[in-house]
């Protein structure tokens, strides 16, 4: 006898109802939904280091050349199909899975992309561009297949206006196992009847349809051989979709058997990897995931720790939930008092009565929190956010990990006390300490393989190197990355090692060359640092672009400072980085020649990256280099302005030219032999930043104010925008002085110069009068007043 048990995918009510069915039937043969290509990963599910959620990998065989075909089953413990493996596992029972095996989905997959890729080449040759292709419409329908929601159409039939409360409500929320799954099946005969009635003869013929028909055919077939081997009392566990489409084996065996022969096929491997709760999605690639996984979880964990055949508290259900979300509160400094929990508590037990149901679902929680522990007010996003999605990361035991890298890789994780979890995670390493140094060279090692699981948050831009720190997050599909790496090496260091040795003999590109160079220091994988270096300084020699060299100067330089903290030999890389230094010293005064105004301002910015990376080295040879550069660019007469007032500003500050020297090109720059035009580039390049040198040279504000005053009306129209864009520069308290220094109409040194113009005569006078009111003795009586003062002394 078969019994076909429809569920939703990842549904603890399903989960439930599976479970009791199970008891209940007491089968001798399991059929889940699943590849059929995965049947010997089935024995491992009891081992207690298993941790839902965990997934199935299976992917064609890793090869250097193209990434693998790959997809994921992933189960969490609320899974009916998990709970299924289990109980077989548990109770001897023969189990396997019933789909199309991945070995002809990924080769069926392959010959359509191909075949899509042949029809889109012969229409680009083809005169009209606006053609359509002929199966261009199949892959609208593909995607409108696949929007399709069965559960949507019968909520809107029940009255729902959302699907998952609707599905809740009829399934995850009731104890019911017997007829529940028959009534399911009928109604989803009836959604596919209405479905597939609406379908067009292109739909029909569309891929998704074709697949959708393999699977089924597939899942058939898997249903006759079992009754072939001998078994009585079948189970099918399998999304409620299908359950129509199984009823009738024998109608359909003819056409299954033609559908199915002959099937391209490749080959494939299988593996269990640790998956995450936020990966549970509607989103998810396999079949229907769920919105809320901590709902769902939460309700299972209930659900579990009733016992058979007694009612679900739904008073305990409210409660532990109010409490978690009171807790999160509490965390953010906001206040959650007891009382208010059961004020919550109350009012959730009002709303079922008066809805007719018994458990809680996610609306009536939300209500009541939202009416009593927040007053009303919209909930906290970040709060519900990790509530709903519980964020974990599942296990899978050492011993499935098969291949040498993957057992490589999780004992440097367990010797370096770094855990594999999906939410992010800060550490800070002081590289001065032996044990921090050695887990930074590991993961600057993953990092170079690829792998997305730690970030570099902060980048020493200083002198000071020793300090890092990394955030971590492991995501399922890092699993699969770290797979493909093993056609590298065996070990973490080896994969690196022979990646890096690949990519520096096929890259071009001198910044991409010097990054790597950075990474391999960082990573300690010094057998390669001597080839990329040469490798490098071959490419630098073709390179006469002074602009690229300065891109791939800037790791370099950062790379050297790492001596201090990782051991390494720096002689070839100073030299290499002194060969940069003069190859960018020497040819970037033909690339300052000849600019727009734009290409100035950038050049300017790329001049002041390599005065910075010269300040860095510290190296008198780079830095003698750099001004020689400086003063030749300085002396260029057809140098656009803008980099004329930049050099000039930088050479005053570095004591190249003194500050009359300086007052002398500035003054030439804003006179009145000059365009308007070149006058505010260079000023914009001299001032831009530079606020004080208007606020305390005087000199050189009379200098601006004389160049202004000179402008005509239609000239100063003109270049208010550029003025305007120089002086956005400034922060508000410089704008704010300069203002009050316009408003006086005159320097300080002129004010000073208006004292000693005032008339001697007159002030003497005026200093008589204070004298007799203020008892001071008068001028001429100063030294007898001195020499009675002696007198009394002595």
């Amino acid at each position: 006898m078969i019994h076909l048990l429809g569920i939703r995918h990842h549904g603890p009510g399903s989960a439930r109802s599976v479970l009791a069915a199970l008891h209940t039937l007491q089968p001798d043969c399991i059929l889940i939904e699943g590849p059929s290509d995965a049947d010997a990963l089935l024995q491992h599910v009891l081992d207690p280091a298993f941790v839902p959620p965990v997934a199935l990998l299976i992917n064609t065989p890793i090869q250097k050349q193209e990434r693998p075909q790959a997809v994921f089953y992933p189960f969490a413990e609320f899974s009916p199909e998990w709970q299924a493996m289990r109980f077989a596992a548990q109770h001897t029972i023969h189990v396997r899975f019933m789909d199309l095996p991945c070995q002809h989905g990924f080769a069926i997959d392959s010959e359509w992309q191909a075949k899509m890729a042949e029809q889109a080449k012969q229409e680009q040759a083809k005169p009209d561009p606006d053609a359509a292709l002929p199966d261009a419409a199949h892959s609208e329908v593909l995607a409108d297949i696949d929007r399709i929601d069965p559960i949507r159409l019968l909520a809107e039939a029940a009255g729902y206006q959302d699907s998952e409360r609707f599905w809740e409500h009829l399934v995850e929320q009731q104890p019911h196992a017997g007829n529940v799954f028959e009534l399911v099946g009928d109604a989803m005969q009836a959604v596919r009847e209405h479905i597939e009635s609406q379908y067009s003869e292109a739909q029909q013929q569309s891929y998704a349809y074709y697949r959708e028909k393999l699977r089924e055919a597939c899942m058939r077939k898997a249903l006759r051989q079992a009754e072939k081997d001998g078994f009585q009392n079948i189970v099918v566990v399998c999304g409620a979709w299908h359950v129509p489409a199984l009823r009738e084996l024998k109608k359909t065996q003819k056409d299954d058997n033609a559908l199915l022969k002959g099937l391209p096929k490749v080959k494939t491997e299988s593996a269990w990897i640790a998956w995450t709760h936020g990966r549970l999605n509607r989103d998810s690639g396999y079949g229907a995931g769920i919105e809320s996984v901590g709902w769902y979880a939460h309700l299972w964990k209930h659900y579990t720790q009733t016992p058979e055949g007694q009612a679900i508290d739904a008073e305990k259900i409210s409660i532990d939930w109010l409490s978690r979300f009171a807790h999160a509160l509490r965390q953010q400094g906001q206040d959650a008092s007891s009382a208010q929990l059961i004020d919550a508590t109350q009012l959730i037990q009002a709303l079922l009565s008066l809805r007719g149901r018994h458990l809680p679902d996610l609306d009536d929680l939300q209500e009541a929190i939202v009416s009593v522990l927040h007053h009303g007010y919209a909930l906290p996003q970040p709060v519900l956010d990790q509530l709903l999605a519980d964020e974990k990361l599942g296990q899978v035991p050492e011993a499935l990990q098969n291949l040498p890298i993957q057992q490589d890789f999780a004992q440097q994780c367990k010797s370096f006390r770094l855990k594999l979890e999906a939410p992010h995670k800060t550490i800070e390493l002081d590289l001065r300490v032996a044990f921090d140094l050695a887990k930074s060279q590991f993961l600057h090692r993953l990092k170079l393989l690829g792998l997305q699981w730690a970030a570099l948050e902060n980048y020493p831009k200083g002198r000071g190197s020793y300090k890092e720190t990394w955030t971590l997050s492991w995501q399922p599909e890092n699993s699969l990355f770290l797979n493909e790496m093993s056609v590298w090496g065996n070990r973490v260091d080896q994969a690196a090692q022979a990646l890096i040795h690949d990519q520096i003999q096929h890259v071009d590109d001198i910044a991409i060359l010097a990054r790597t160079i950075e990474g391999i220091l960082l990573a300690a994988l010094d057998d390669s640092l001597e080839t990329a270096l040469l490798r490098l300084d071959a490419l630098s020699s073709q390179q006469h672009d002074p602009v690229l060299l300065i891109q791939a100067l800037n790791p370099l330089a950062n790379a050297v400072r790492y001596g201090s903290v990782r051991p390494f030999n720096p002689e070839l890389l100073q030299q290499i980085i002194h060969r940069f230094a003069l190859r960018i010293s020497l040819s970037m005064p033909l690339h300052c020649q000849n600019l727009n105004d734009e290409v100035a301002v950038e050049r300017a910015k790329q001049l002041d990256q390599f005065y910075q990376l010269i300040d860095l080295l510290d190296d008198a040879e780079l830095r003698q280099a750099w001004q020689s550069l400086l003063v030749k660019l300085l002396n260029t007469e057809t140098l656009h302005g803008y980099l004329q007032g930049w050099c000039c500003r930088i050479a005053r500050e570095q004591q190249l030219i003194d500050d009359a020297q300086a007052r002398t090109r500035f003054s030439h720059a804003l006179s009145s032999g000059q365009t308007p035009e070149y006058s505010a580039a260079w000023f914009e390049g001299f001032i831009t930043q530079q606020a004080l040198l208007l606020i305390h040279d005087d000199t050189l504000w009379q200098l601006v104010d004389q160049w202004l005053l000179g402008l005509s009306e239609l000239q100063l129209i003109e270049l208010l925008p550029l003025l305007r864009r120089t002086t956005s520069s400034f922060s508000h308290p410089e704008r704010q002085q300069l203002a009050q220094k316009s408003q006086h109409g005159h320097s300080v040194q002129g004010k000073q110069q208006g004292l000693e113009a005032l008339n001697q005569a007159r002030s003497q006078q005026v200093l008589a009068v204070l004298q007799q009111w203020l008892h001071l003795p008068r001028d001429q009586d100063l030294p007898a007043r001195q020499a009675d003062t002696q007198e009394q002394t002595v």
